[in-house]
């Protein structure tokens, strides 16, 4: 029997943080830092979108609803649950959402006051003292590398799914997953997380730029 587990939301989202992060790297790398920054401001509208659906978002996209305390796990274990859930999110891969986005913050943060001396320069790079700057700018590069490992596990956990069918990167595209039975959850309209990635990017880009100018 399939079932729905994910909203249009949740899948559009995972879908444009992975082209998002790929045109960040691509940029960086041609140096292309004008393109780098405009890709920036939109995965910081994207991340912050995502942490407020953690709160306000569809049942299964909530943080309290996968991410579980470390003495729930060996319940959930028992329950075969620790690894695989029909219902959204297992508890290990809520782990790494969390890693993930946390992750993440650091790197888009970071990206707002680092520069390289040459080409690059946040637009908040003058907000801090120089010094601040280059460590910023540090740790911007430090957890790339970071980030890049996060993202090899989590494209290996996928590997590993599949190898023991289990449909997770099918129903991230498909919104559907197979379950022994129906469960019940609510859904908020994805238009609400969608709005709010537009307009936080939207008020990202205007308002950093605006700081910059000055």
């Amino acid at each position: 029997m399939k079932i729905k587990i994910w909203d249009n939301y949740t899948r559009i989202y995972h879908l444009s943080q992975l082209i998002l992060l790929a045109l960040l790297w691509y940029s960086a790398e041609e140096g292309d830092f004008e393109s780098h920054f405009l890709y920036g401001f939109i995965l910081l509208g994207l991340v912050f979108s995502r942490l407020v659906w953690g709160f306000i978002g569809s049942q299964n996209s909530r943080f309290v609803e996968f991410v579980k305390m470390p003495w729930q796990l060996p319940k959930l274990y028992k329950q075969k649950k620790l690894f695989i859930n029909d219902s959204g999110h297992a508890p290990l891969s809520g782990y790494m959402v969390v890693a993930l986005l946390l992750s993440l913050c650091v790197q888009l943060v970071t990206g707002l006051f680092a520069t390289d001396d040459v080409l690059a320069e946040g637009p908040l790079m003058y907000v801090v003292s120089e010094d601040l700057a280059y460590l910023l700018d540090d740790i911007h590069t430090i957890n790339f590398d970071i980030l890049t490992i996060l993202i090899g596990i989590h494209v290996l956990a996928a590997i590993v799914h599949l190898m023991f069918k289990h449909p997770v990167i099918v129903s991230i595209f498909t919104g559907n997953s197979k379950a022994k039975q129906s469960i019940e959850r609510y859904w908020r309209s994805s238009y609400i997380g969608i709005a709010v990635w537009i307009v936080s990017s939207a008020l990202a880009y205007f308002l950093l730029i605006d700081m910059a100018s000055y």
